[in-house]
């Protein structure tokens, strides 16, 4: 199924119906009364009018006016003569029936197809949604997204299955994204030989930070004679704190051992906070597979940026969508609200929205707004 999802014929349409159609349908034939598409096709338009749990959806969809309900595609009942918007208990049961891998390629493939040109830096980084780990103890849901550096567009999400680590979904996560001539950026985490091997392949640049998990590549790191480095310093103002940054690069050695890697560098950040005047210094290191020529400038640029998947996806979802407060726990449902925030977000920033908060408000005031976002044309 995702092979022909992400293999259609849908360069070209922007309408996110024809996506989700593409998403087989879990339920078994009997009282279905909701085609699927159109049930993620209303929950998508609910969440981008900032509905934030399943219960509001359900409302959003009751107070929706029959023009929007008949260009989402919900039932039209001959007997009484208009449509009829599934409820929460039917958004509910699809939402946490519906297949993840599915769901969320139907979302990168549109978003894909409604983005004019291709990334030219991918930000990997996971997260925990925390309402899904018991009380008790034990595993929760956590899931794997890219975001571009530029836009801040989620491209991709993968779940991270029970018992594994982010390392080995990391390739399936960029499977249908074109990687070529792109830098993907990184934690230490995903700083293994695999992984480099498998983005060389693809002829992608990375960066990747190094810590004491690689053990002997962070040892060989730091005794490299840094004062002979090229480097460069800058400062910011930022939380309360002033941090001077000092980025140092040197060319890699050629026993260092990981795949293609070209330059190595050294993070020094010195912090002050502004109001107790408390310093703190921390070092850090990393590696590169991008040209010998590349300053440490813009190496320092991939860096920082990288941290914008925390600022624009994990933090927005958290404290606009209140990601973390919620109690849905069965099934899909946890990841199928993420990938429906995961679209709505991407989906205003394509449109040029830099504040979310102030864009839900937008969405909200006029119901037909959201299905304009999402190409759905009567």
């Amino acid at each position: 199924m995702l092979t022909r999802l992400a293999s259609a014929d849908l360069d070209r349409a922007a309408d996110l119906r024809d996506h989700l159609a593409l998403v087989p349908d879990p339920r078994k034939r009997r009282g279905m009364r909701h085609s699927l598409a159109s049930v993620p096709a209303l929950a998508a338009a609910a969440v981008t009018a900032g509905a934030q749990s399943f219960t509001a959806i359900g409302e959003w969809a009751a107070d929706a006016p029959q023009r929007v309900l008949a260009r989402l595609g919900a039932r039209f009942d001959p007997r009484r003569d208009r449509h009829i918007a599934p409820d929460e208990a039917t958004v509910r049961r699809v939402l946490c029936g519906i297949n993840g891998d599915d769901l969320d390629t139907a979302i990168s493939c549109w978003i894909n197809a409604t983005t004019t040109e291709g990334p030219t830096a991918i930000a990997v980084d996971g997260t925990s949604l925390r309402g899904t780990f018991p009380r008790t103890g034990g595993a929760g849901v956590h899931l794997l997204s890219a975001l571009t550096h530029e836009d801040g567009i989620v491209l991709a999400q993968q779940n991270v299955t029970r018992g594994t680590s982010e390392i080995s979904w990391m390739p399936p996560l960029l499977e249908n994204i074109d990687l070529a001539g792109v830098v993907v950026t990184a934690d230490a985490l995903h700083t293994t030989r695999g992984l480099t091997r498998h983005l060389t392949r693809r002829d992608a640049d990375y960066v990747f930070t190094v810590k004491a998990n690689q053990h002997r590549l962070h040892t060989r790191l730091t005794a490299l004679p840094w004062p002979q480095a090229t480097h460069h310093t800058s400062t910011g103002i930022g939380h309360g704190r002033l941090e001077q940054r000092t980025i140092e690069v040197l060319p890699a050695p050629d026993d260092l051992g990981f795949p293609a890697t070209t330059q190595v560098f050294q993070l020094t950040r010195y912090r002050t906070d502004r109001t107790t005047g408390t310093c703190e210094t921390h070092t850090g290191y990393g590696i590169t597979s991008l040209p010998a020529g590349t300053g440490p400038t813009d190496i320092a640029t991939h860096l920082r940026r990288h941290w914008e998947i925390e600022n624009r996806l994990h933090w927005v979802r958290d404290t606009t969508y209140r990601e973390d407060a919620s109690r849905v726990r069965t099934g899909t449902g946890p990841r199928a609200m993420a990938s429906l925030r995961n679209l709505a977000i991407s989906a205003l920033r394509t449109q040029g929205h830099n504040s979310i908060a102030a864009a839900l408000r937008h969405m909200a005031r006029d119901t037909t707004r959201p299905l304009t976002l999402f190409g759905i044309t009567p």
